[in-house]
């Protein structure tokens, strides 16, 4: 059976690879962002102070806050782009199935049109 809708499939197929780059870019911003806040926890305390005037964000609490908040804001935009492609391949497979059905139910109409009927 022919493949059909070739701009959607490249469209499904953009969408997942964006959610994939998504997800590795929010992986490596957690992982950077807890090893900033480690690493560096009290320049980024000193830092926080200076520029807001509670200490609070810096440090290696304030790291692990801005990391969870990267990692739930990340991983929703890469779960978000990788869903709207496996949606559109989605609807391509139920378009797919629906015209092979309707193939096959129409062969069998026809080959029951042409077969002779058996009266005893």
């Amino acid at each position: 059976m022919e493949k059909r809708y070739r701009a959607l499939r490249t469209i499904g197929t953009i969408y997942k690879v964006l959610g994939v780059i998504a997800g590795i870019l929010t992986l490596l911003g957690v992982l950077g962002g807890c090893a900033t806040s480690v690493l560096g926890g009290a320049a980024l305390d000193q830092f926080g102070q200076d520029w807001t005037g509670i200490g609070m964000f810096g440090g290696v609490v304030g790291g692990v806050i801005f990391s969870l908040i990267l990692a739930l804001n990340g991983g929703l935009i890469a779960l978000t782009f990788y869903s709207l492609g496996e949606g559109i391949y989605l609807f391509l497979a139920i378009e797919e199935n629906t015209r092979y059905t309707a193939q096959v139910l129409s062969y069998q109409v026809n080959r029951s049109a042409d077969s002779p009927v058996n009266n005893p």
